[in-house]
């Protein structure tokens, strides 16, 4: 998915934390580069036109690269295959670039022959690996044009992808500029506080945030930006623009606008601040407090809460429906905040994994601030990772129905690794159980009330309910039971309540029936968790 469970680092928020050591922040780590590995014969280098090879620097992203593998990765591995398999990547630029390991020597061969033999350090030697990946790059480069006028951001990415093709499907490698990208996402950005769509003339305003640098200075919807900083925005793309827009906080950016009724241009000089990305979308369904939550970042926990005490003051609240349809997950600790909200007590998640630190119980606080309204969770076939530690909490604890589809099955942890190329590793580190010892992954959270049965419409779905006809109660218990179940188990289990990437208009159809009558929404608690569900 886009964006996962990115982080298992420091965890904040207002619940509790039963067992497990306190996980710090994530550092860069500090590897002392050693002597490298002996080189046997290498072609001469000779000239080169390309970018300028840092050697050094690569060597230390490589050695904080395999060193976090090695460390924090799920499950054991070998660092000598994995960082055989990054440089048989190379192949990918240059077709006639191949690695062969024959006992204690790897040898990089290219069109024209042999271009480096050397001596493989042990298999869990990470610096030592890291040391001979930037020599075979240096030699690669020196036989290889497509090596050569590569850029070293690529040569880590194919390197990277290689190393981690092995491992799983979430583990992966971002370069310095998606990096920064996906962290303003997580954690904000110096920025003035819009959304733009991109015009013939200059950057249209869509949107401004409330309480934001162009907030405060009356920049409106439909306005023009023409230029930033006195140079023209005319002809860049979205994240050209983006980069202009944004800087350190505190610092100023000037702006000219075309406003329509207004002659000539306005210019405005803002002070950047910090913005952070808004998650949250709420609105009034009747007396039904709706809250829509497309992703997980330092903030979400913050805007769901206000924006429910908001719709408070607006209505008085019968029952609160969070949708976590199309929503892909993200961070671990919000994902968690987010189901305390709405729980008094008891186990949200257990993750467990190789490393120390990822052995961690999360339990709820002693407050829920919907008081124990009726609550509705939506979730489809795109609601991942973060999304479904929410929704699996939710049901478990009997404290909310799920309807929709079967969710996606991201049941894994990921911890993000700073590079000191300000890169990012991303690293399957821990694996998610709910509240019943479920295992999200790969199987996913089966809805209590299933919209997505082509042999059910989701107003029948209802009807069987009222009939009697209706044993969700019974697919959820199977999907909570054998922990060693197998993929084929699993995925019939999905198929009972197949997956769907839709949003209809049904699902909320079926909640304002279901949270409108309280005989009813008993009922299918009951039959969603009963030992839970009357406790």
């Amino acid at each position: 998915m886009g964006a996962q469970i990115a982080r298992g680092a420091k965890i904040r928020g207002r619940f509790r934390r039963s067992t497990g050591a306190p996980v710090a922040a994530l550092k860069r780590l500090s590897l002392a580069l050693l002597v490298p590995a002996a080189l046997v014969s290498c072609a001469t280098p000779g000239q080169r036109s390309g970018d300028a090879f840092p050697a050094g620097e690569v060597g230390r992203v490589f050695a904080v690269g395999y060193q976090s593998i090695t460390e924090r990765y799920v499950d054991p591995v070998d660092i000598g295959t994995v960082a055989f398999e990054g440089l048989s990547g190379l192949s990918t630029l240059d077709s006639g670039i191949s690695v062969a390991r024959n006992g204690d020597l790897v040898e990089l061969r290219g069109p024209d022959g042999v271009l480096a033999k050397l001596d493989a350090p042990d298999d869990a030697d990470a610096a030592g690996w890291a040391k001979l990946t930037a020599i075979a790059l240096d030699a690669g480069r020196a036989g290889s044009p497509h090596l050569e006028y590569a850029s070293t951001e690529r040569l880590y990415q194919v390197v990277f992808e290689g190393a981690l093709s092995r491992l799983d499907g979430f583990s992966r490698y971002t370069g310095a500029e998606e990096a920064l990208e996906q962290r303003a996402a997580r954690e904000g950005f110096g920025g003035i506080g819009i959304r733009f769509a991109l015009a013939g003339d200059g950057v249209q305003v869509t949107a401004v945030l409330p309480d934001s640098p162009a907030a405060r200075a009356d920049i409106q919807a439909d306005d023009l930006i023409t230029h930033v900083d006195g140079a023209p925005v005319a002809g860049l793309d979205h994240r050209a623009v983006a980069r202009r827009l944004r800087g350190r906080v505190d610092s100023r950016v000037e702006l000219t606008l075309a406003r329509t009724g207004l002659e000539g241009s306005l210019k405005l000089t803002l002070a950047r601040k910090l913005i952070i990305p808004t998650t949250v979308e709420a609105r009034l369904e009747g007396d039904l407090a709706y809250l829509r939550v497309i992703g997980f970042n330092q903030r979400t926990t913050t805007q769901v809460s206000d924006a429910f005490s908001q719709l408070k003051q607006e209505a008085e609240i019968a029952g609160v429906v969070l949708d976590l349809r199309d929503n892909p997950g993200g961070l671990l600790d919000q994902a968690v905040a987010v189901a305390d909200l709405f729980l008094s007590r008891g186990r949200i998640l257990s993750t467990i994994g190789r490393h120390p630190d990822s052995n961690q119980e999360f339990d709820a606080t002693d407050d829920d601030i919907a008081n124990g309204l009726p609550m509705a969770v939506l979730i489809n076939g795109q609601s991942a990772s973060a999304a479904e530690i929410v929704a699996a909490a939710l049901q478990d604890h009997g404290r909310a129905l799920v309807i929709g589809s079967t969710s996606f099955g991201k049941g894994t942890v990921q911890n993000v690794i700073r590079l000191p190329n300000n890169g990012e590793l991303i690293l399957t580190w821990s694996r998610m159980h709910a509240p019943s010892g479920q295992v999200l992954h790969e199987l996913g959270v089966a809805p209590t009330i299933c919209t997505s049965n082509p042999q059910t419409s989701a107003p029948g779905a209802v009807d069987d309910l009222l009939r009697g006809a209706a044993e969700p109660g019974s697919t959820l218990a199977l999907s909570r039971g054998d922990q060693g179940r197998d993929r084929e188990t699993s995925e019939e289990l999905r198929r009972v309540c197949p997956s769907r990437h839709s949003m209809p208009e049904a699902d909320l159809e079926v909640t304002r029936k279901l949270l409108g009558d309280a005989e009813l929404y008993a009922r299918a608690l009951q039959l969603s968790f009963p030992a839970v569900a009357t406790r």
